[in-house]
């Protein structure tokens, strides 16, 4: 049980202070497989799939840098899923440049393409019977398969990069400078709704099967990507946009607790013929449901119970399935011969981590890490696309389950949040051996400098920066209590007892 009493604020408003040593690039962690996994998701993976020699800013979404195509770029889902990661390494230029290139594939109406493939551009792409037009600057805005499953998938990806950015840098000329396309990206989403607020966009991060018409999944990035929308517009005193996207997000919100409740557990998708479909099982919609705090109190109590030691989510043993009963499929869901994405996928176990963090659940995180972390030293540190019952397939060296596991490990494990404000929230969710043991890093962002360390009941750290930091500890529960503050004072160093 994560440990409740556990809970730390400190409010920081400190002047810039003596210099520290470099920050580490791997956190201080109790587990070994856990440390060494995270150091070669990082160096072996993350940070190999970086290529300047491409353009500026340009990453591989496979670590050997050929996997989908070399100088191809996914600015849908991977492009989030590497940024988050490449943050948390330090890489802010990258990723800055790296927004930058996508941007400018941006149209006026705010529409972006999914994927980006230079050496494709101006033909038509797909099987035969199902052609989709790479435009002639390279973009790819619309899927072959039909009905277009993943086109909502990219908007929810630039808003969470913006927000993300923003978060670690503080820039606020660039959040000025960039925002209304962040907006604009944010307007051509809504435009998928429909009029009862179902986002549209079949399949969000599957084709196969592509789950026409309205994806649960999709449903919860909308409401989050809203929600980020609100908080970024309100933080540059934008009242009023702050205002409508937070009613988008309730809209969308509202619709998902109504038409995508069903018996005892989250509709999958809603079929615009065939209606709500439910018969595989628990899916990733029942994760994304917790992770993203979509459902009401009484859904929580009723889906949590189920997901929380369901095995059927682990195929071959690893981390996280789309459905339970995957098996339940039927011919006509799929437009594709093969059937791919019926898999764990690194995409579906980060939302896992984030439904398990929220919940408190550390056993359950710590076990599905440790699995992720085995799959990757039994291949020499580097992970399939998709994993089976029979073990991993797909392309050899992708970069999702290292992001992730990069990722899983920052956000959740160790509980790190910067704020749109100039603040730092702390909510470790580990395991109790973890506490005796001790764990902290060296954190360093908007130019505030963290070394942090929680072992035996105490919190101690050294802290230099501009000033103004807010520093949040959870009590486990999801709230946070104010601790101390400090206005213009710069403490070399702090300590403080948990009750």
């Amino acid at each position: 049980m994560r440990r409740s009493a556990t809970l730390l604020t400190a409010a920081l408003a400190l002047s810039a202070g003596a210099g520290a040593a470099a920050p580490r690039l791997v956190p201080d962690l109790p587990d070994p497989l856990v440390a060494e996994a995270y150091a070669m998701a990082a160096r072996q993976n993350v940070l190999a799939a970086v290529n300047p020699g491409i353009f500026p800013g340009y990453w591989c979404v496979c670590a050997d840098g050929e996997g989908f195509g070399r100088g191809n770029s996914y600015p849908a889902l991977d492009g989030h899923q590497l940024a988050d990661a490449l943050l948390w390494l330090g890489q802010t230029e990258t990723v800055r440049l790296n927004w930058d290139y996508v941007r400018g594939f941006q149209r006026e109406n705010g529409q972006l393409p999914f994927a980006i493939l230079p050496a494709l551009a101006g033909q038509d792409i797909g099987p035969e019977d199902s052609r989709a037009p790479v435009d002639a600057n390279g973009g790819l805005y619309r899927h072959w398969v039909p009905d277009d499953p993943l086109r909502a998938l990219g908007y929810p990806t630039y808003i969470q990069n913006a927000d993300v950015y923003y978060r670690r840098t503080g820039d606020r000329a660039w959040l000025e400078a960039n925002l209304p396309s962040v907006n604009r990206a944010g307007d051509f989403l809504a435009s998928l709704m429909s009029k009862d607020g179902a986002v549209g966009g079949a399949g969000y991060y599957v084709e196969r099967p592509t789950r026409v018409e309205y994806d649960g999944v999709t449903q919860c990035h909308g409401v989050d990507a809203f929600r980020r929308l609100a908080a970024l517009n309100r933080h540059v005193g934008d009242e009023a946009a702050a205002r409508r996207y937070e009613q988008l997000a309730e809209r969308v919100l509202a619709c998902f607790q109504t038409r995508f409740w069903g018996d005892g557990q989250f509709v999958e998708y809603i079929h615009p013929a065939r209606g709500p479909i439910a018969a595989h099982g628990l899916t990733d919609v029942d994760w994304c449901a917790l992770a993203f705090g979509c459902a009401t109190a009484e859904q929580q109590a009723v889906v949590w119970p189920k997901l929380k030691d369901a095995e059927g989510f682990r195929y071959g043993g690893m981390p996280t399935a789309i459905a339970t009963n995957p098996e339940h499929y039927e011919d006509w869901e799929f437009s594709y011969g093969d059937r791919m994405d019926l898999a764990a996928m690194g995409r579906v176990w980060y939302i896992e981590c984030r439904a398990r963090a929220r919940m408190g659940d550390a056993v359950g995180l710590m076990e599905g890490l440790r699995r992720v972390c085995e799959a990757g030293r039994d291949h020499g540190w580097y992970w399939r696309e998709r994993y089976g019952a029979d073990g991993g397939y797909g392309a050899e060296k992708y970069c999702e389950y290292p992001a992730n596991l990069i990722r899983a490990v920052q956000r959740f494990v160790l509980g790190v949040e910067p704020g749109v404000e100039n603040t730092l929230r702390l909510d470790p969710c580990v395991p109790e051996a973890w506490w005796e043991a001790g764990f902290g890093q060296y954190l360093v962002w908007r130019g505030h400098h963290l070394d942090y360390r929680f072992e035996k009941g105490v919190f101690t750290a050294t802290y230099y920066g501009p000033g103004g930091l807010t520093l949040f500890l959870g009590k486990g529960d999801g709230n946070y209590v104010l601790l101390d503050e400090f206005e213009e004072q710069a403490p070399a160093a702090i300590r403080r007892e948990l009750p």
